[in-house]
């Protein structure tokens, strides 16, 4: 059965919360109006979720969890792709991220590893997922879309 994404309604956020808490995942920019939320549905229910925060031409991929039955489906697969195809139409040039432990899985779909001082944008350096949220010692990883 496939999934379904789209934008995250109010109604939602306390599935997301569950799935971020479930996947040990920061929780602070629910309701904060600075990660747009999106969700993987399967049968209308919540099965995954995904955010973006916005700087200029890069966006920050974050918050991207699976249900624990849904993991290692193809499911989370096709919800980054769905995210990185709406990038694409966005005009984003750049998506970061930061990770503990899904490096391999963000190199399969193009990332690169790169060193967090090879983010030049500030706001995004500025942003909750880097100035406080993630230990520096998060894999900082970045794919080029244009």
């Amino acid at each position: 059965m496939s999934i379904a994404c789209r934008k995250a309604a109010g109604a939602d956020e306390l599935q997301i919360r569950t799935l971020l808490e479930h996947a040990q995942l920061p929780t602070e920019s629910l309701g904060a109006n600075v990660t747009e939320f999106f969700v993987a549905e399967q049968g209308g229910v919540i099965i995954g979720v995904a955010g973006f925060e916005y700087y200029g031409d890069d966006a920050l991929l974050r918050s991207v969890a699976m249900r624990t039955d849904q993991r290692n489906l193809g499911r989370g697969s096709a919800l980054v792709d769905w995210m990185l195809a709406r990038a694409k139409a966005q005009r984003i040039k750049r998506v970061v991220l930061l990770t503990d432990t899904a490096r391999t899985f963000f190199e399969r779909k193009g990332f690169q590893v790169v060193d967090r001082s090879h983010i030049t944008n500030d706001a995004l350096k500025k942003s909750s997922e880097f100035a406080s949220v993630c230990p520096a010692s998060s894999t900082t990883m970045m794919l080029n879309l244009m």
